[in-house]
C-alpha cells in the first residue's frame, strides 16, 4: 500500500511539473507574438519604477530581445561610458519575462551612488577627445548595435584610462588598456593581451537562447 501511495504522489508531481513547464511556455509563446516593441516596452516600464529620472530607450546603445523555452530576456546595453572622477553606473541591464526579474551589473570610478547612464555635454566631450579626434567618427556609441567590445573611459588625476575589452570574455576576444594625457592626447602607455575561450562543457545542457526580431 505504501509503494503504491508513493507511485500515486511521484505521478501527480510529474503531471503539476508538467502542467507548469507548460503554461510557462504559453506565456512566453503569448508574450513572443506580441512583438520585440511591444517586449521592450513591458521591460522598460519595469526599470522606469526603479529609476529616477525616468529612462527611455534613447538611453541605451542597444536593446537586444532573446528568448528560449524557459524565460525572454531584454539586454539594455551600452557599447561607450565615461566615469567622472567620484561616478558609478549601471553597464548592463536585464529585465526577465515573465518572472520581471531585474539583473543589474554596474562599474565604478571610486563612486558609491550608482546611477543609470546620462552623458553629458562634458561627458561627451572626453568623448569625442578620445574617440574622435579627426572628427570622423559620427556615432562614437555604435546606437543600435551590440559592439563585440566595450569602451570604458575612466578619470584619472592626470590622464584617462581607457579600456577596450570583449564584451563576452568568456568566449574569447581583446584587452586593451591605454593611458592618455588630459591635456595632451599623448598616449603615455600600452597594454594588451586577449582572453581565451572557456572550454567546452557539452555534458550540461545549455539554454538556448534565439533573437527576436519581429516587431
Amino acid at each position: 500500500m505504501k509503494v503504491l501511495i508513493s507511485l500515486l504522489f511521484f505521478s501527480l508531481n510529474i503531471l503539476f511539473m508538467s502542467s507548469q513547464s507548460t503554461s510557462l511556455e504559453k506565456e512566453i509563446l503569448k508574450l513572443r507574438k506580441l512583438g520585440k516593441d511591444h517586449i521592450i516596452q513591458l521591460a522598460l516600464k519595469e526599470l522606469q519604477s526603479t529609476s529616477k529620472p525616468e529612462i527611455t530607450e534613447d538611453n541605451f546603445h542597444f536593446i537586444q530581445v532573446m528568448a528560449s523555452n524557459k524565460r525572454i530576456k531584454v539586454h539594455f546595453g551600452y557599447n561607450v561610458i565615461y566615469f567622472p572622477k567620484n561616478s558609478s553606473y549601471n553597464t548592463d541591464i536585464i529585465v526577465e519575462f515573465p518572472s520581471k526579474l531585474i539583473s543589474i551589473n554596474s562599474d565604478n570610478n571610486e563612486g558609491k551612488n550608482t546611477a543609470f547612464y546620462h552623458p553629458t555635454s562634458e561627458h561627451m566631450d572626453v568623448i569625442n577627445f578620445i574617440l574622435n579626434r579627426n572628427d570622423t567618427n559620427n556615432d562614437v556609441f555604435n546606437k543600435g548595435n551590440k559592439s563585440s567590445v566595450v569602451i570604458s573611459i575612466y578619470e584619472k588625476e592626470n590622464h584617462y584610462l581607457v579600456y577596450t575589452t570583449s564584451r563576452n570574455p568568456d568566449q574569447g576576444g581583446i584587452e586593451y588598456i591605454e593611458e592618455i594625457h588630459k591635456e595632451t592626447g599623448e598616449i603615455l602607455s600600452t597594454l594588451s593581451g586577449h582572453y581565451d575561450p572557456a572550454p567546452e562543457t557539452p555534458n550540461l545542457e545549455e539554454e538556448k537562447l534565439i533573437e527576436i526580431d519581429n516587431k
